[in-house]
């Protein structure tokens, strides 16, 4: 099957057109995980949380104490970011399903499996990389740039902005390092999925000469799907200032009203912020589909679907 950038990018809107109820089953799912999460994160963290927000608002506020909330912290993140990564791992293979797999729709493609654990391997694999390959480039070019500086030495204004156009342009060879990083390794989930087996460095070979289409399917998605957030957020806000009775004629005023509050359970799922959680559960469950599926799309039209294993 000859593979299309384009259709790649806009894989996510038709699994929205032609399976509706898969859609609306995702955003109230995302919406159950919302409510879940954040009446968890008032209950045990609340505390914590309303202090930090105070002393944000309080540009006196010493850094020690801002510190310190953090670490109160801790164990929100400690519990919430595995968390973050299962709900992640489980929409991923929602996604790849209805794209791979799409007789497989029981419970609307979602499921917590082998295959979902193997999905959470890969992505923690993949952010370690390059987190690791952010750090070192960002190293060579901080020396390089040590050794530029050190090199113009007193050479004036003109010297200093040639060190810093130089500075710039490392900055966008790293930029498209990254981006190369993830085309390169954009079928590692989709692989590991399709082969019932972790599949990581595999994919390099996999998107081999097919860059400048995958990179272009991929941008024109993230573009739709920035696009959509940003559709989701103003829809949301919109509610929020009706349903609380804001004005924009005072924008602290109404920054003030639409803040949460942490203190309890009926001080944070106010009206509006409820109406935020619907809307925003709706968006994400749209906005997954978008920059998850193309890459599962791009597998299947150049690799095809092995069908190994299923979960």
């Amino acid at each position: 099957m000859a593979f299309s950038a384009t259709d790649a990018a806009l894989e996510g809107f038709r699994i929205g057109r032609h399976q509706p109820k898969v859609m609306l089953f995702w955003a109230l799912a995302s919406l159950i995980i919302s409510l879940v999460s954040s009446a968890l994160i008032v209950a045990l963290f609340g505390d914590s949380m309303s202090q930090l927000i105070a002393a944000s608002n309080t540009p006196a506020t010493d850094p020690a104490e801002v510190a310190a909330l953090f670490g109160q912290m801790a164990g929100m993140y400690a519990v919430l970011l595995p968390f973050v990564l299962l709900i992640f791992s489980i929409f991923t293979g929602a996604v790849y399903r209805a794209v791979l797999r799409p007789t497989e729709s029981g419970m609307a493609y979602l499921r917590l499996g082998a295959t979902e654990l193997r999905l959470a391997v890969v992505l923690v694999a993949l952010w370690a990389l390059s987190i690791v390959l952010t750090f070192a480039l960002a190293l060579c070019i901080g020396v390089i740039a040590a050794v530029i500086a050190m090199a113009a030495g007193g050479g004036g204004a003109g010297a200093g902005i040639a060190t810093a156009l130089i500075v710039l342009v490392l900055y966008l060879v790293m930029i498209a390092g990254l981006l190369a990083f993830w085309v390169k390794f954009s079928f590692a989930a989709p692989m590991t999925f399709a082969e019932g087996r972790i599949r990581i460095f595999q994919s390099w070979k996999a998107t081999k000469g097919h860059f400048w289409p995958l990179l272009g399917a991929y941008v024109l998605a993230g573009i739709l799907g920035i696009m959509v957030s940003f559709l989701g957020s103003a829809i949301s806000f919109a509610f929020m200032m009706a349903l609380s009775g804001a004005s924009a004629g005072s924008l602290d005023a109404m920054f003030q009203m639409l803040q949460a509050d942490y203190t309890s359970l009926q001080s944070f799922f106010t009206a509006p912020m409820i109406a935020n959680l619907v809307v925003t559960s709706f968006f994400s469950a749209l906005t997954y589909a978008i920059f998850l599926a193309p890459p599962a799309v791009a597998y299947r039209d150049i690799v095809g679907d092995k069908g190994a294993a299923r979960s």
